[in-house]
């Protein structure tokens, strides 16, 4: 067949007369060799309409259309088109054009675009391809073996020929290499496909004939897969290698994407074994064909589809060829989470490179290893102290496949994931050691150029592979060792950052991995895969009685156990946190996470002098605070000389929560009243007190609305609300509608006891009070009797700039709550109030907190007090978040998604919206945004009354380059096309 377009009037006319479709409209789609076509009818319906010159009565159309109506009688769901009777019946119609037969096929019209159209490929997407890929296998595997057994050129079973008859054509010498190279892996599978199970395949699932499209919540499914023209009776494996392959095409991590295919067709079909270890071959050399036939037809017609369909495989080809099959197959193993094929012989050969080194202690170096409780695992010296301490002359060893925070970096997505984890043992060894054989062995590989010492074992028929590195001695290619024998001694150098000289040992069951050679080091997304692979070659170096890590899926199992659903955790997908310091988190596999919004550990995550007064304080004395201890006095004293006069009572509790709820109960008590005066949207706490004055929790999922004591005024949103940006009476306006409230409730007898308000409201959505606001609601407030609370839980201690929130207002409240940051993560809140009203509230009922300014939670506070001043956190604050805002302002004018950017000090808030006109929120995407950050390091979150905000409120002591790490991480993902193309 030659590629041959009718004109659209004969197509048209063709139409029309076989199958009453009036022709409205007509664009041309792609095709290797049929003229396909997108027909729109005149009641807008679209049909897609496929033209194929071929002889009446074809046996090849005949196949293709007894295999659609198989498929739609047996698999009604699959998404693959139906064929349109014509008026007469039939399936399809027969017309002649410039004296060559042509036959016209009308089928139902498939939703989406084509893979090769979507830039960005979920890994949920790739899963369904998978699914998608096994399904049609299981409708097509009941349609026997046809009579005719045809061949064509994409045949899988040629690809040795296909690709021989078209390399001349590949001027790169390279990439010939690179073809040949992978087609050496094709010609090792080869003989076994005619032994693999067979059936009728599709053949063909490129990324130009599976369709994609975008579902109401967001997510990309399959929703159509086009085109049976490449289908035969086949090898069954070769459905879901070319999905496979053609799903690794320009992805950083092709590996990833192909292992994901790969395990969505095994929840569906299946695979042997030796299935599954023709995949990868399969995949690669079916790139190799499309690169290498489109170059030959490019070269002989110049066909502009040849130079579409094989612009990217070259590049896909260049990066599978560094993959060796076998870690291929053992990482589509870890996919489809099937066991380990580790033999016994390397459990052997494990056990007597243990006995080499008796005594051994283990290090445990793991992130959430305690020893780098003390020291900073930056400073190599300390941390080579620390670990000769632990060791205490014997050998030390840091186990196999753990993670170690001296690699630690910042998490990335895809090929960029940080290598963190240990293939192997390191054993600690003084520069200069012997080590010695634990078997006998043949030298595969010497240990030349930097690389490992490669050692081949036979332990009962098992071949088994050691690898060791950093050592030097006179072994070469080919030499026999006996069990005993001196291999090596150790190099000078440390071994592993900070831990001094040793040998890294691996311990394999794959000869061509051991030659690879394979890495020290792997990123933690690998570890299941290099499982399959390789053994603990120091099984026995384990502290007695030592637990190992909850992973972070069994910690989540518990949660779902034991932890009340109600208490949500952060993420779809999350990580399991095991260390802070600074600004930045750590997972148990050692990425590192830039914190940008907790402001709960207001100084940084374990910061040293902070931790260091909780211990001495511990070690001397902590009790309740009925007792008298000098801490108690010392820390109110700091406390209140941050506040202006008259504030200077100071009542010591745990939390925030805890704070407003003592706070109202103050105001209530003092002026005898009930009712409370409360801004929309704003967020106080969660006891059963103060949940009934947060609109955000009464008026969200499963609340039941304000208490009739509440009562609301507007939030004073100059982004959403009536008064903007651009009226400069905005705050006096917003306290014209708060005053009415407050006189309406107070003429009506509804006296109010207390009006309360953040000084820049937080869950709201990060809103800055416009200037006038508290000072113009105070007065309306204190003018109907009532009390003014500042509610500084989530901006106070300098946040802003200054010490308090209000004093950007120029306001003084008559009772102040505090929380978060006072404790940098320790429970310790305060209430702050006038001589004057303590003492009213003081009627003769006692008050008392157990825990509330208990000496430790007193030690802590007037370190972080003594931190903030000290470190000149208050004009980092300033300065850092002016810096920050106007990156973020900056990074506006080129991502529509985002609507506003508001700041005040370090507390800062990115509102998200579909149009910037309509200012719908993007909730969905601001969440979309908080999964793909994770993935780049970044720890966000949005909040607001549309969750739509995403909320800045990191440690104090981010700096301007943390600043450039959120730019340039947000960046990145409000670009990647899931989020950017709905907002072009």
């Amino acid at each position: 067949m030659t590629h041959a377009d009718i004109p659209e009037d004969l197509l048209a006319e063709a139409l029309k007369d076989h199958w009453s479709l009036v022709c409205a409209g007509q664009e041309p789609l792609g095709g290797e060799v049929d003229q396909n076509v997108k027909v729109i009818d005149e009641g807008g319906k679209a049909h897609f309409v496929r033209v194929t010159q071929a002889e009446p009565g074809s046996a090849d159309i005949a196949w293709q259309n007894s295999l659609l109506r198989h498929l739609a009688a047996t698999v009604p769901a699959l998404p693959v088109p139906q064929l349109v009777p014509t008026v007469a019946g039939g399936l399809q119609a027969d017309l002649v054009h410039a004296g060559r037969p042509f036959t016209v096929r009308v089928m139902t019209w498939m939703p989406g675009r084509t893979m090769a159209e979507i830039d960005d490929h979920p890994p949920s997407l790739l899963r369904e391809l998978g699914m998608t890929a096994g399904r049609l296998i299981l409708g097509l595997s009941g349609m026997g073996e046809p009579a005719r057994l045809s061949s064509h050129d994409w045949d899988m079973r040629r690809a040795g020929e296909i690709v021989d008859g078209s390399l001349s054509f590949v001027e790169d010498s390279a990439d010939v290499a690179v073809v040949r190279r992978i087609m050496s892996w094709f010609d090792d599978v080869e003989p076994a496909l005619e032994n693999l199970p067979h059936c009728v395949v599709h053949q063909d699932l490129n990324d130009a004939n599976v369709l994609a499209d975008v579902a109401e919540d967001g997510e990309p499914y399959i929703s159509g897969v086009v085109d049976v023209g490449d289908s035969m009776f086949s090898v069954r494996a070769t459905e879901v290698a070319i999905a496979a392959g053609y799903a690794m095409v320009r992805k950083e991590d092709p590996l990833s994407a192909a292992a994901q295919v790969v395990a969505g067709f095994q929840e569906v079909v299946p695979l042997t074994a030796e299935e599954l270890a023709v995949v990868y071959p399969l995949a690669a050399a079916r790139l190799c064909m499309n690169a290498v036939t489109w170059n030959r037809r490019v070269a002989e017609s110049g066909t502009e589809y040849g130079k579409t369909r094989s612009r990217h495989s070259w590049a896909t080809i260049r990066r599978l060829a560094e993959i060796p099959p076998a870690l291929a197959e053992a990482t589509f193993r870890a996919a489809c989470s099937l066991p380990s094929r580790v033999s016994g012989g390397a459990g052997r050969v494990g056990e007597a490179i243990a006995s080499r080194f008796p005594g051994a202690v283990r290090v445990d170096a793991r992130p959430a290893g305690d020893l780098y409780d003390e020291v900073d695992w930056h400073d190599h010296d300390a941390l080579r102290a620390a670990v000769t301490d632990r060791v205490g002359g014997r050998v030390g060893v840091l186990g196999h496949l753990e993670a170690s925070l001296m690699w630690s970096e910042q998490r990335a997505p895809a090929s960029r994931e940080p290598a963190t984890v240990r293939l192997g043992s390191t054993v600690l060894l003084p520069d200069g050691a012997e080590v010695c054989a634990p078997t006998h062995a043949i030298v595969m590989c010497a240990a030349d150029g930097g690389g490992p010492l490669v050692l081949g074992h036979n332990v009962d028929g098992d071949e088994v592979f050691s690898c060791w590195w950093n050592l030097s001695g006179p072994l070469r290619t080919g030499d026999t060792v006996k069990d005993g024998d001196v291999i090596g001694v150790v190099r000078a150098g440390d071994v592993e950052p900070g831990l001094g000289t040793g040998v890294q040992v691996q311990l394999l069951s794959s000869a061509e991995i051991a030659a690879w050679p394979p890495p020290r080091r792997v990123p933690p997304s690998q570890r299941a895969a290099w499982r399959q692979l390789s053994a603990d070659p120091m099984p026995d170096a384990r502290t007695p009685g030592e637990r190992p890590g909850l992973t972070v899926d069994e910690v989540l199992a518990i949660r779902s156990r034991h932890i009340a659903r109600s208490q949500r955790n952060y993420y779809a997908r999350p990580m399991s946190l095991v260390r802070g310091r600074d600004v930045w988190f750590y997972d148990e596999d050692g990425l590192a996470y830039l914190d940008s919004l907790n402001n709960v550990t207001h100084v940084g995550h374990a910061e040293p002098r902070v931790t260091a007064a909780a211990a001495r304080q511990m070690r001397k004395l902590n009790t309740n605070s009925r007792f008298v201890y000098p801490q108690i006095a010392t820390y109110a004293e700091r406390l209140v000389a941050t506040l202006p006069d008259p504030l200077e009572v100071v009542f010591l509790v745990c939390s925030g929560s805890e704070a407003n709820d003592l706070a109202l109960r103050i105001a209530r008590q003092v002026t005898g009243r009930l009712h409370v005066v409360n801004i929309d949207g704003a967020y106080h706490g969660n006891t059963g007190v103060v949940t009934g004055i947060s609109p955000n929790r009464y008026k969200g999922p499963g609340g039941q609305g304000a208490p009739p004591t509440t009562h609301e005024v507007r939030i004073p949103d100059r982004y959403r609300g009536p008064y903007g940006y651009d009226d400069p009476d905005a705050g006096a306006e917003y306290v014209r509608e708060a005053a009415g409230v407050i006189e309406r409730i107070d003429a009506d007898g509804r006296r109010p006891a207390a009006f309360i308000a953040e000084s820049l409201m937080g869950t709201a959505g990060n809103i800055v009070l416009p200037d006038g606001y508290l000072p113009g609601v105070f007065a309306a407030a204190r003018k109907a009797g009532a009390l003014c609370i500042s509610d500084e839980v989530q901006v106070g201690v300098g946040r802003l700039g200054p010490w308090w929130g209000f004093e950007l207002q120029g306001v003084v409240p008559d009772i102040v709550t505090m929380g978060k940051p006072l404790g940098n993560g320790h429970p310790l809140a305060a209430v702050v109030t006038t001589r004057a009203i303590a003492d009213a509230f003081d009627t003769g009922m006692k008050y008392f907190n157990t825990f509330g300014g208990n000496p430790v939670s007193c030690a802590i506070g007037e370190a972080v007090l003594d931190i903030v001043e000290r470190d000149g956190l208050r004009d980092n604050a300033v300065d850092v978040g002016g810096y920050l805002a106007a990156s973020l302002r900056e990074l506006r004018e080129r991502q529509p998604l985002i609507g506003d950017v508001r700041a005040q000090g370090l507390y800062l808030g990115v509102e998200l919206v579909r149009d910037r006109a309509t200012k719908e929120p993007a909730a969905r995407e601001a969440f979309a945004v908080t999964e793909l950050a994770k993935e780049r390091g970044v720890v966000v979150f949005p909040n607001g009354v549309h969750d739509n905000v995403l909320k800045i409120k990191p440690p104090m002591t981010f700096r301007r380059e943390h600043a450039d790490l959120y730019v340039e991480a947000l960046d990145e993902v409000l670009s990647l096309p899931e989020l950017s193309a709905r907002h072009q």
